[in-house]
């Protein structure tokens, strides 16, 4: 198979707290990793919550890497989103660094699967189909499933749902 890019999920345990809620020190931190990684920085945006907290992305010519911290957890959750040629472990290696994690998972998953020949929508077509299976849309697999919706608004409402689209009960 091939793909259209590689999104690495890290996780990063057992971290700094003071790191963690410093959005200087986390865009610095960031920014690094993206260099390490032979990445191209376009800009960078970051944004500390109260009481804490910090959120932010750097894009990258090749597509981004973003952060979200839980400082009274010591933990920053980090995705590296790329389409190009970068060293993700690269980045990876340089935050656990930053953050002085403890312990750092990591799992990578390739992203717009292609068909056998390299065109067409690939794995994820729906049967029968020329067209993307709707993963996050509703009836009919045409509208959307109202995420971030659903009792209490804290759970997904139709997400991987609805008919030929893996119906979950």
């Amino acid at each position: 198979m091939n793909s259209l890019g590689r999104h690495i999920l890290a996780e990063f345990h057992e971290c700094d707290p003071a790191m963690l809620n410093d959005p200087a020190a986390i865009e610095q931190a960031m920014k690094e990793a993206a260099e390490a990684s032979g990445a191209t920085i376009v800009q960078s945006v970051f944004h500390m919550f109260s009481p804490y907290g910090v959120s932010g992305v750097v894009v990258v010519a090749e597509s981004h890497l973003a952060v979200h911290t839980w400082p009274e957890y010591g933990f920053a959750a980090v995705d590296y989103f790329t389409c190009g040629e970068v060293d993700a472990g690269a980045a990876i290696r340089c935050l656990e660094e930053r953050f002085a994690a403890g312990r750092v998972t990591s799992r990578e998953i390739e992203r717009g699967l292609l068909g056998v020949s390299g065109e067409g929508p690939g794995a994820f077509a729906s049967p029968g189909s020329e067209e993307p299976a709707g993963v996050l849309t509703g009836p009919g697999n045409r509208e959307p499933a109202g995420v971030l919706t659903g009792p209490g608004n804290r759970e997904p409402a139709g997400v991987l749902t609805g008919p030929g689209n893996r119906e979950k009960t």
